[in-house]
């Protein structure tokens, strides 16, 4: 992805393929630095020329090429401290000599505990990723692990009070790659792959692969799959067959970082390909929000060395430069004076200018400082209640009164309100009478939410009901023979 910026701040994005017979990659180091380059400066041709003027190159590495480690946080820590006591961690989890290696490590907080994410990257495999593009004239600028980039593009759906397992999965191909992450980040270090035959379907794989993950006790909450061939996926069946619930990356991306996708899509009408670029997209965002983040310099500089605070979702600023300013302040005065020349001119009439009074030490009487009146307290108002997006609450409908496509009727219904994650099946009997809410102890909001939007529908009073917190729906609505 080749992205340039003008002097306006408008953004202009190519994204160019190029696709080499050869293995590039291997235990972490690139095995062919020549070809590699060959193959990059051919993909740069796609581009056009005047395009083509920075030098600066960030490149998204497999997870492989890094060392890496998860560790508890003390709370007591203090940022003095927390660089050299990660660093003897690293010592010892990593085996490795840290001081010839560049690093950086992330701070996560979730539930009220803290995580501490490290990544480093040996010198020697730096400069074995430099060489390629130093062949061509390119500067590494930066580097990104390629889990971030993922984690990146769903962050925004996790919830801090709640701790689940997600698993990202591409589809291209008919291979399929993936990481498994938690709340705080990259929780599986290792790439999982598959390669799909003329006989296998995806959910087989998935669903064996699942299980695999569960007898590790890893209990997949959510999987978010993306892909070329993600497209051609349903939702619903697919999170019925593989028994784990399923979000579609080109549903996130659109809804949670619509601002991104409007810069990266500048002034074309053309859709950006996110399913296939997810990578690309998500180190944009990430190089853009995480602007400490960088592994390229020295491990003493202070960029290794992130702020304890959390840091806040940051738009790409526009960057101008101080003489464009100057110039357009200086035009826009001219202009003024002109116009204003112009018109006392043509009127006949004059004007002055006050000079404000500068005040000189020794010669100016002393005035009393006025005191200002004592402001009136307004009268306290209300907490406003949080509300909660509808679309992101994910709803499991249950047919609890056995009519063919009753499910089907109520998520129709449920999705003029606003719904859009769903998942449908049948209860365990089709003898409800009444409609029942089951939801997650503290998820009250969710469960009030619900009942209001489904009272016009019920002829009883809605029963409700505890929902296990290892549910990966937010809430079930089981639907009984009181639902009109």
């Amino acid at each position: 992805m080749h992205v340039k910026k003008s002097l306006l701040g408008a953004y202009d994005t190519s994204f160019v393929n190029k696709s080499l017979q050869i293995k590039m990659i291997e235990n972490g180091l690139p095995t062919n630095p020549d070809v590699i380059a060959s193959g990059i400066k051919e993909a740069l041709s796609g581009i056009p020329q005047q395009s083509r003027t920075e030098k600066d190159v960030t490149l998204i590495l497999p997870q492989e090429a890094f060392l890496f480690f998860r560790a508890d946080m003390p709370i007591d820590v203090t940022e003095a401290v927390l660089d050299t006591y990660l660093r003897e961690k690293a010592r010892s989890r990593l085996n490795s000599d840290i001081d010839n290696s560049y690093h950086y490590y992330i701070i996560r907080e979730s539930e009220g505990k803290k995580k501490v994410l490290f990544f480093a990257i040996k010198k020697e495999v730096l400069e074995a990723y430099k060489k390629p593009l130093e062949l061509i004239d390119l500067n590494l600028k930066q580097i990104v692990p390629e889990p971030l980039t993922y984690y990146k593009l769903f962050e925004k759906t996790l919830r801090s009070n709640k701790k689940e397992n997600i698993w990202y999965v591409s589809f291209d191909h008919d291979s399929l790659s993936g990481y498994v992450f938690d709340s705080y980040g990259l929780l599986e270090e290792k790439r999982w792959t598959a390669t799909l035959s003329t006989t296998k379907k995806i959910e087989t794989t998935v669903q064996k692969q699942v299980a695999i993950l569960e007898a590790q006790n890893i209990k997949i909450n959510r999987l978010i799959l993306s892909g070329s061939q993600s497209d051609e996926i349903r939702q619903d069946t697919f999170t019925k067959d593989v028994g784990v619930w399923t979000n579609p990356i080109k549903r996130i991306i659109p809804h949670f970082y619509a601002d991104y996708l409007r810069i990266l899509k500048g002034q074309t009408d053309k859709e950006l390909p996110v399913l296939t670029y997810d990578m690309l997209i998500g180190a944009f965002i990430f190089t853009s929000e995480d602007k400490n983040f960088c592994m390229v310099k020295s491990e003493g500089s202070a960029s290794n060395k992130p702020n304890l605070k959390s840091s806040s979702s940051i738009i790409p600023k526009i960057s101008i430069s101080k003489k464009t300013v100057f110039l357009f302040l200086a035009s826009f005065i001219l202009t003024i004076i002109v116009i204003a020349a112009a018109y006392f001119l043509r009127s006949g009439s004059s004007f002055s200018v006050k000079m404000p009074a500068i005040p000189i030490p020794g010669l100016t009487n002393p005035t009393s400082t006025p005191i200002p009146p004592s402001p009136t307290l307004a009268p306290p108002t209300a907490t406003p209640t949080p509300s909660i997006n509808r679309s992101d609450v994910r709803v499991k409908i249950l047919n609890g009164i056995g009519i063919v496509g009753k499910a089907g009727e109520v998520k129709v219904y449920l999705q003029s309100k606003g719904y859009e994650d769903f998942q449908t099946d049948n209860a365990d009997n089709y003898d409800y009478e009444t409609t029942i809410i089951q939801s997650k102890k503290g998820d009250d909001m969710i469960k009030n939410l619900l009942e209001l939007d489904i009272q016009s529908q019920v002829e009883n009073k809605v029963k409700f009901e505890l929902l296990p917190d290892d549910e990966a729906a937010d809430i079930v609505l089981i639907v009984g023979a009181d639902f009109k």
